[in-house]
């Protein structure tokens, strides 16, 4: 097993055949208006991390390749590396540009003009602070001024020489754009950055400027896979925490699109599907997992619809749980319900789950913040939040290093029984807290006298699974047999 999920696979007829997001509408309005760009632009493609920008960015190049447009793709991660931007640019688009005719000439100016530009367009401070004066008891004071009148000099004459290397670049670069847009469709070249916001800040600010102030010429569009919070925190990273990021990112960004909230349901329905769990519960001897497995993937469609939560972190997620259940061991109980309820804890808030698990949070705070940060719309009142409860408040007895030792010690059960005695106050809403709680402290009560209790319920060990450190995940019968 994977993993890493699967990078999506787009088909160059059917660019939208495994699209889970429903990204068609959106590539085809996109579409729609780059074709009708005539000057230079700069696109944002907004979203948050891990909704799936790369994913949308594959299936649109494929979408207008389709269409005929030329397409440039570059990934800002991948040359983060190299520490000039501007080289990794220039690079990257002539490259992928030498598949087109008739451009070989074109190509090698512009790279010839490219060179002039690393050469000359470094500031004339640098030369001045590295002029090579060394010794300055050693220099007389009229050699020095002599000295200082000679670098500005020097810097005039280059920044002179840099910006008509500029001037030339660009010209090259716009013959390569008119090339590449012939009649009678006339369209325009698109150039495709992703993975900006994973760059350091001052490589991703400075990418964004050479883009716009070397790169804008006619007949090109470039389209920037963005999160734009996370971009503002990089420019105020770069020059400071009160300097006016959004301002400044106007005047780099021309039109901004933001990607609409993906169909996550339909996200996580083709993620089991890809995890392929359905395998372990075919080969399984544990009587009880079919039952768990309905509400294994009941629990973790219902927490992971969290908006907040993104798609990366859902998929992953996800993936981790699949390696888990393929490796387990086929006579080990599964768990399954139990498995979901900690990796969902995991996900949600993973520096209080290894507290939890450290003995250091108890069973009331941890539901608190989990419940706080889920959000009533994925667990409300019912039982499958009641089993959450109940499972955490025995997983924390279970797992106790210190003074919790029995139900009586829970302080989320402690919490209820007062509420119980208090008995319903007026409004529905307080009824319905009451009969919540009073579900969780009986199911607790039914699960602790269970005669499998005596050796816990199993929440020590799932822990161990999730966290690859148990021995139940070799099975060596399903090793052998491959």
């Amino acid at each position: 097993m994977r993993i890493q999920p699967h990078d999506i696979l787009v088909p160059e007829a059917d660019p939208f055949r495994h699209d889970l997001l429903d990204r068609k509408e959106s590539v085809e309005v996109l579409t729609h208006l780059v074709r009708a760009f005539e000057g230079p632009c700069v696109l944002a493609i907004d979203a948050a991390w891990g909704n799936g920008k790369t994913t949308f960015l594959k299936i649109w190049h494929q979408y207008l390749v389709n269409a005929e447009f030329p397409v440039v793709q570059f990934n800002a991660w991948e040359t983060d590396f190299a520490g000039d931007p501007f080289l990794a640019l220039c690079t990257e688009l002539t490259d992928e540009l030498e598949a087109y005719a008739n451009l070989a000439d074109k190509i090698a100016s512009t790279r010839k003009c490219a060179k002039k530009i690393m050469r000359r367009a470094l500031p004339g401070l640098v030369r001045a602070l590295t002029y090579g004066i060394l010794d300055l008891d050693s220099v007389l004071e009229g050699e020095i001024d002599k000295a200082v009148a000679s670098i500005a000099e020097d810097s005039f004459t280059e920044y002179k020489s840099a910006k008509d290397s500029i001037t030339e670049f660009r010209s090259s670069l716009q013959d390569i754009a008119s090339a590449v847009s012939q009649p009678p469709k006339n369209l325009p070249l698109i150039v495709m950055i992703d993975e900006l916001d994973r760059c350091r800040p001052s490589y991703a600010v400075e990418l964004l400027e050479i883009a716009k102030h070397f790169f804008a010429v006619n007949g090109i569009v470039f389209v920037l896979a963005v999160n734009r919070s996370e971009l503002l925190h990089s420019i105020k990273t770069l020059y400071g925490t009160k300097f006016d990021a959004r301002g400044y990112l106007r005047r780099f960004i021309d039109l901004d699109f933001r990607l609409p909230d993906p169909d996550r349901k339909s996200f996580i329905d083709a993620a089991f599907t890809q995890i392929q769990i359905d395998h372990y519960f075919n080969r399984t001897k544990d009587p009880e997992a079919h039952y768990d497995a309905q509400g294994m993937r009941d629990l973790l469609s219902a927490a992971f619809s969290d908006p907040n939560l993104s798609l990366r972190q859902v998929g992953q997620a996800l993936h981790r749980f699949g390696l888990v259940f393929a490796s387990l061991k086929s006579e080990a109980p599964s768990h399954a319900f139990m498995a979901a309820i900690i990796m969902i804890f995991r996900v949600v808030d993973e520096d209080l789950y290894y507290r939890f698990c450290d003995g250091k949070v108890g069973d009331a705070d941890a539901v608190d913040t989990l419940i706080r940060k889920l959000g009533e719309a994925a667990l409300p009142y019912g039982g499958m939040r009641e089993d959450f409860e109940a499972t955490l408040v025995l997983g924390a007895i279970e797992l106790s290093k210190s003074k919790l030792r029995s139900v009586e010690d829970s302080a989320l059960i402690t919490r209820y029984q007062q509420t119980i005695l208090a008995g319903a106050v007026d409004g529905s809403a307080q009824d319905q807290h009451g009969r919540h709680a009073k579900a969780v402290v009986e199911k607790v009560g039914i699960y602790s006298k269970d005669r499998r209790y005596r050796i816990g319920i199993g929440f020590k060990p799932t822990v161990e699974r999730i966290e690859l450190l148990s021995a139940a995940l070799i099975d060596e019968s399903s090793l052998e047999s491959r």
